[in-house]
């Protein structure tokens, strides 16, 4: 199962990485989601990847109150997100989901289409099924916001898309 770790902006990686070395045992696994996207750099275009959710460290395991105790060994600010007073992973929907955009490596790809009209056609990449749940297409900066399921609610994040040509 997936948890959700709170962790301070920009020090995800960091965290994640003192995990995997201090604190994950066999069969659990510790992973900040990515998503590439593209952008100017000293005026060239470079892939380069972000944070799908900035401020969260996700880690799969089975059991967690073990984790929590391993995980005062290291010296950050974490804190293993509660429903009340129970640790919960997050639903299996919402890890199928995730699991389906980013696949094993927890990297949501670049993705590229085009526009028919005011509809949006994705012909490669992670987002290909998922053109219904973009929200806003910023085509200049090659980028798209869409809604993505988290506890329970819709996060919105934004994810690489290249929109090749419009089509009317």
């Amino acid at each position: 199962m997936w948890y959700v770790i709170q962790v301070y902006t920009g020090r995800e990686l960091e965290i994640a990485r003192q995990c995997r070395e201090r604190v994950m045992i066999e069969g659990e696994d510790v992973f900040v989601p990515l998503a590439e996207r593209w952008t100017k750099i000293r005026g060239e275009r470079t892939l380069i990847t972000s944070r799908l959710f900035p401020g969260y460290v996700f880690i799969e395991t089975d059991q967690i109150e073990d984790f929590h105790r391993r995980l005062n060994r290291i010296y950050a600010m974490t804190k293993v997100l509660r429903t009340g007073e129970a640790m919960t992973p997050i639903h299996p929907e919402e890890e199928a989901y995730l699991r389906r955009l980013g696949g094993d490596g927890h990297v949501v790809k670049y993705s590229e289409g085009y526009m028919e009209g005011q509809k949006l056609v994705v012909t490669s990449g992670p987002l290909k099924d998922f053109e219904g749940k973009v929200k806003k297409i910023l085509r200049h900066k090659r980028l798209v916001v869409m809604e993505v399921p988290l506890l329970g609610q819709a996060v919105e994040v934004t994810l690489g898309l290249g929109v090749v040509e419009k089509k009317e």
